[in-house]
Parts: structure tokens; sequence; C-alpha cells
């Protein structure tokens, strides 16, 4: 069945399109073949190129056939003249080609017409050719019509066929000379604006630059050239002097942009020789506009080494794709291959035309032609590539959930031993007596607590990297913030038999607003790199800042005295997984993600991040952060208060809340460590090991608070609050519902809390945590 409407659709499509050309070609035939089917004022043109004489400055007369080429008198118009005869209406006008020379038409000794842009051109030293329309009547019969050519260029002595006829015939005339060359010219130039666009938003939603952009560029160059040749031109623009001289610039600027096209389509390998064009190329175009700005001479005047940049690019590019066929890399790009070669030989075909021809205007018809056909087989190239992005797109957007989802997965699965490892050792460093079994526990505890920082940053990166992390701004207060860091990092350097410094400016806001969370893990993230690469010495923590723009500047600075960073390696610091001086710094623990997530935090804040390092001496990491200031009251000298670092030792402490809560798990250990956690205190603690225990407790016993587990097999935390919300025989269903899980995921407070829980507390569960939790809703 699918086969069979595939091939339905494929034949409908092949009809339409059929039927398209059909009718496309019958229009063209219709044009050429059928006979004339308007019926007002006739608009024939007649000739009017027979009987003219040449009169030169000494007053001779010569015949001279009409078109025709000679040669000019130096400093003096080229003159020609014919007696009028057969004049029998007033609608009639004389035209022709000016051949970009100024025109003065005497009837007799009267100025009849004049046209000169001498006055409204801005620069230039001769106007752009135009059709005349110089106005003849019937007592005209019996005059001399005499025609000044003034003017010295590359045209001077050049006659184009002279007509006569009504004015409109006039315009028709023109129009029918290029309306097939206009349409196609206007169609590219569209063809050529669309490609422009699509490169430009390529590059904004893909960051990749493809050749439909520069395609584009060289089809809107060639399309302005041809309409700013055209004879059409006259119609559509008021001061076509400026347009004119877009046929030379034009021209110019075609060779560079077919450099930076050849330069894309090949991938750079070749870029040091299009560039190398490609300035030649823009020093032509420069030269040209400075002399003609000068007025020392004519854009036209260069047009020969327009021609020349155009010849050499091609063929730098037939030189250049030569290794390409041979490597097989033509195979790549083999549709625009194609289709340059077809653009190739129409622009030979038309410079060949304009140098034997020598017209008046260049019909740009064969090079539009070539550019067509090199335009559509680019935006095949193009559609190909985009869609091919789209598939990667697709394909890494599901790998990476892939991943995250197995690294979340993971972690929750590490997360709960973890859980019970740290949790039960606890216990031990809290109940045990003996000096030996305490080393051990320290061991056990320092060894879960680092294994539980790799979890972290492991999972960290793949949110960061997946863009699910999110800056949650929220009113903070400094000295707080960089006591909480000094405390979580003084043991460790203490450990280290490190000295640990903070320089904290004093006159600071006291209140801002920002991310205190990813602050605090930039500075102790860069704190503890400082400490593992520090053998002996000190770290300094220095907190500084700068007011801008009405926002403080908050500078940090972490500096060490430790073992530095070779030159070469500091570019390499961001890079995932990446340790550099691996192979002297083997012993060193970690995974080498510290440093990449505090870039991707940095930059998720809009900070930045430097680093200044010696080898031997030792490395400071500056790290400036925008926040806002939510007072001007300065923060005070830092100190740590009577507390000291107030860290929270493995001893007992009065813990004076009293109540029962119901903690719902599917793992027996993880119960276990819940309860001993709170042992010491007069907190009494019922279990349930799956949600329908959970249910029969529910029932016969009232809870201040009740941590449910997230995955349970059979019925999870979810399903189980929908039920205890659903029950009429439910004594608590106002009792605050805690959500206890592994997955310690960005949002996870506010997702849980949508979904009705009173908050969320992450595995493993940290002593210091749970008894804040109890603090908060049972007291």
């Amino acid at each position: 069945m699918k086969k069979t409407s595939s091939f339905v659709y494929d034949l409908v499509l092949v009809i339409g399109v059929t039927v398209y050309l059909f009718i496309t070609g019958l229009l063209l035939f219709g044009e050429q073949a059928l006979p004339d089917e308007r019926t007002y004022t006739p608009l024939e043109m007649e000739n009017f190129s027979d009987g003219w004489q040449r009169v030169m400055s000494d007053g001779t007369r010569t015949d001279i056939a009409i078109p025709g080429q000679y040669q000019p008198e130096e400093e003096a118009p080229f003159v020609i003249e014919k007696s009028i005869d057969g004049i029998t209406r007033d609608n009639a006008y004389v035209s022709f080609n000016t051949a970009k020379q100024d025109i003065n038409a005497y009837i007799g000794d009267e100025l009849r017409y004049s046209y000169s842009t001498q006055s409204t051109r801005l620069f230039g030293n001769h106007s752009p050719g135009i059709a005349t329309f110089i106005p003849l009547y019937p007592e005209d019969n019996g005059q001399t019509l005499r025609i000044e050519f003034i003017g010295h260029n590359n045209y001077s002595g050049v006659i184009d066929r002279i007509t006569i006829g009504p004015q409109a015939a006039i315009f028709r005339m023109v129009f029918d000379g290029e309306r097939y060359v206009l349409l196609l010219t206007l169609f590219l130039l569209v063809l050529g604006i669309i490609a422009f666009i699509i490169g430009v938003s390529v590059k904004i939603a893909y960051n990749k630059t493809l050749p439909l952009f520069f395609a584009g560029w060289v089809t809107i160059c060639a399309s302005i050239w041809s309409l700013a040749e055209s004879n059409c031109r006259q119609f559509f623009v008021p001061n076509y002097s400026l347009l004119s001289y877009m046929t030379y610039l034009s021209l110019l600027m075609l060779s560079f942009t077919m450099a930076l096209y050849f330069d894309r389509l090949q991938e750079g390998r070749y870029r040091f020789f299009y560039m190398v064009l490609g300035v030649l190329d823009m020093f032509v175009a420069g030269l040209g506009i400075i002399l003609q700005f000068a007025n020392n001479t004519d854009l036209s005047g260069i047009l020969v080494y327009a021609f020349i940049s155009l010849v050499i690019t091609m063929g730098g590019y037939i030189v250049t794709v030569i290794p390409d066929i041979i490597q097989g890399r033509v195979k790549e790009y083999i549709m625009e291959f194609i289709g340059i070669l077809g653009a190739m030989v129409a622009g030979l075909i038309q410079i060949y035309v304009y140098v034997t021809d020598k017209p008046m205007t260049m019909n740009g018809m064969i090079l539009m032609l070539g550019l067509l056909f090199l335009i559509v087989m680019s935006y095949l190239r193009a559609l190909r590539d985009i869609r091919n992005m789209e598939r990667n797109i697709f394909a890494a957007v599901q790998a990476q959930d892939a991943s995250t989802a197995f690294l979340t997965r993971m972690s929750h699965e590490m997360r709960t031993p973890i859980n019970a490892i740290l949790g039960m050792n606890k216990m031990i460093l809290r109940e045990s007596k003996e000096e030996k079994i305490l080393d051990y526990a320290r061991d056990v505890n320092g060894a879960g607590n680092y294994l539980l920082g790799i979890v972290n940053e492991v999972l960290d990166l793949a949110k960061v990297t997946a863009g699910k992390i999110e800056i949650v701004p929220d009113d903070y207060d400094l000295m707080d913030m960089v006591r909480e860091c000094y405390s979580m990092v003084r043991p460790r350097a203490k450990a280290s038999r490190l000295s640990f410094e903070v320089d904290m400016s004093d006159v600071l806001p006291a209140k801002l607003r920002g991310d205190k969370e990813r602050i605090i893990q930039v500075i102790t993230n860069l704190l503890t790199n400082a400490i593992k690469y520090t053998p002996s010495g000190r770290i300094c923590l220095s907190i500084q800042g700068s007011i801008s723009g009405g926002r403080l500047m908050l500078k940090i600075m972490v500096s060490d005295t430790g073992i530095g960073i070779a030159k070469e390696n500091i570019p390499y610091l961001f890079d995932s997984f990446n340790r550099v001086g691996e192979f002297q710094n083997y012993k060193i623990e970690g995974t080498g993600l510290g440093l990449t997530i505090t870039k991707q935090l940095i930059d998720l804040m809009n900070g930045e991040i430097t680093v200044e390092s010696e080898l031997g001496k030792g490395t400071t990491f500056t790290v400036v952060i925008p926040q806002e200031i939510r007072t001007v009251e300065p923060c005070g000298i830092f100190s740590m208060g009577p507390n000291g670092d107030r860290r929270v030792a493995d001893r007992s402490e009065v813990f004076d809340v009293i109540g029962r809560i119901l903690v719902v798990d599917d793992v027996a250990i993880n119960l276990r460590v819940f309860t001993v956690l709170l042992n010491n205190t007069d907190i009494i603690v019922d279990t349930a090991i799956s949600g329908q225990e959970a249910l029969e407790k529910i029932k016969r016993t009232k809870y201040d608070l009740i941590f449910i587990d997230h995955l349970m097999p059979g019925m999870d935390g979810l399903e189980l609050k929908d039920i205890m919300g659903r029950m009429d025989d439910n004594l608590n269903k106002d009792t605050p519902l805690i959500m206890q899980t592994a997955n310690a995921i960005v949002g996870a407070k506010e997702k849980y809390e949508a979904l009705g829980f009173a908050d969320y507390i992450a595995k493993p569960i940290k002593e210091e945590e749970l008894r804040k939790l109890l603090r908060q809703y049972m007291i």
C-alpha cells in the first residue's frame, strides 16, 4: 500500500511539472511564432539609417553607412546630418543609442534635443548610453537634421542603428530587445537574495557556512551588472549615471565573490591562493573608485582588468580542482562542480562576444543562463546539506538525550549505595570509640565523598552539555557566600598542609542578586583544583569588584603556588576529560571535568575566565561575573566569626525537634541509614519498604512529615501520592510530603513542588540538610 501511494504521488508530481513546462513552452512559442493581436496604435519603428552624411570640422561631407564605426576627429564632435522628408504626423521621434556620448540635435539652426549628464553625475567623464527621443514634426520636412556626438572614449565614432516612430514604440523596441534577459536577471536576483538569506539563516541556526551563501552573492553581483548594463535602466531609475557605474563595480566584485565561493566550496584547502586573488580584486576595485573620484579616468577604462580578474579566478579554480579530482574530493561537490563548468563556459562566451562585437550595452543573456544553471546546482547541494544537518542534529539530540538519560540513571543507581556507605559510615564515626576503627571510617568517608564528587561532575557535565542547567538568580549575602566557600575548602587545604588566605574587599555591596549556588560551585571547583596541584605553599581566594552599567562586576581570583601550567597547555585547560601535563601529574586524582564545568557555568552567567600561569611558580584564575546590586551597604571585613570555620564535625549536637515521620523506600539499607541518622534525636522514624505498606501505615498513623522515594517498583512515589490524595481514610491529608531521590537534576525542587510535594532532598542524604528540613516543617 505504501509503495502504491508513493508511486501515485510521484506520478502526480511528474504530471504537474510536465504541464507547467508545456504551458511555459507554449507561451514562448506564441511570443515568437504567432501574430501580434494588439489593436491599439501601431507601435512599429521604421528604419531611419539611410541617407546620412558625416560633416567634418572643415565642412566637408561624406556619405556614411549606419550602423558603423568611424575614426573620430581629435578635439571635435562627431557630426552627422540628413535631410528630413516624409514626416506626416506629430508623434514621430528619432531614436538611437547615444554610445555614451553627449548629444545635441538641431533642426536647421534650432536646438531641438540635447542630452548630457555633466551637471547631474557625481563623477566620471562621460554620460551613460541611453535611447534618444528627438521629436520631428510635419513642418520640419525639407529641413536638415544635424546630430553632434560629443565625447571621447572607447565608443567615440560608433553609431548605432537609427529608427523613427511613435514615442511608445521606442519604449517597446527597447523593452522587446531585452525583455527576456531582464526577466531572467530579475529572477536570478531574487534567487541570489534568497540564497544569501538562507546562508545567513543557516549560519545563525547551525553555525555552518553554506557555499550557497557565496553563490547567492555571486548571482547578486552578476544580476546587478546585467540590470545596470540594460538599455531599460533609463525607464526605472531617475539617475542612471550611478546605475551605469554599477556595471563596472559589480563586475569587479564578481571575481572577488567567485574567489570566496570557490574557497568555501573547497573547504579552505587553497585559501591562501584565493585570498591573494581576493586582495588583487579588491585592489583593482579600490583603484578604480579612487581614480573615478579623482576624475582622472573612467571606470570603463579598467573594465579590462575586471575581465582579467574573472579569467584568472576561473583559471585558478580549474588549477585547484585538478588535485580535488585526483583525490576524489570533487565528489563532495559534484553538482556545484558541474554548475561552475556551465557558468564558466557561459562567462567565456560572454567575454568573447563583448570583445569581438563591442556592443554599446551588453546583453547578458548568455552569462545569466550560465549563472542560473550554477545557482540551481548550488540550491540542490544546499538542500542536501541542510537535510543532512537536520538528520545529524536529530541524531545528535537523540544521542545526547540517551546519554543524559543513561548518566542520570547511573547517577541514581550509584547514589543509592553511596547513600548507604556514607550514612552507615557516619554512624561509625559517631559511635565508635576505637581510634583505629575511626581512622578506617575517615578513609571510607573520604573515598565515598570523592566518588560522590565524580558522580556529580559527570552528571553536571551531561546537564550543561544538554542545556539542562539553568541559572536561577536570587538575592544573597556576599559575606555568607564567601564564608561558605571557605568552610567547604579549608579542611582539605589544612589536610594538605597548605595556607589558605582570603582577601576580600570590605567596600563591596553586602547584598547581591545572582545564582549563589553556581558561583559557590565555580569558586570551590577552582579552589579544589588549586589544592590538588599545589604540593606546598599557599592558596588564596581574592574577592574584588567594580561597578559597570549599574551592576557589580564581581571579580574572583584564585591563586596558588603550585606546579603551574605550561604556556602551550593553557588553551586545553577547559577541555572535557583532559588534564594538561597528565603524564607528569598522573598521581593527581580527578576526572579533568572540574574546569570544563566551571567554564560552562561562567559562560551561562555571562561571565568570563582567564588564566595566568608559570611553570614551577603557580597559577592564577580570574573570573568576572556580573551581579545585580541589592544594597549599597558595604559587606565589611571578612571573618569567619566566633565559630571559626563552622565545620560540622563528627559530633553530637542538641536537636530539639520532636515528632514522628514516615520514610518510604524500596531499598532496606536506605531506610536503615535514615533511621540511624536520627537515632540520637527525639524523632520517631517509621519505615515502609513499598508503597502498599506505606498506605497501610498512613491509614493508621498521623505523621508530622512523610519522605517518599521517587523510583520504586510496582508503585512509585508519584503514584503513591496520587492514591493518598484520593483516600477517604487518609489521616495525613495535610502532612507535608518530601520527595527523596537520587535523580539530582536541575529544577528538581520546582518540578516536585509543581507535582504537590512540599520539598525535595537528594541522595546521598546529608545529615545537615535532613535536620534543616525537619526544623523547617516540624517546628
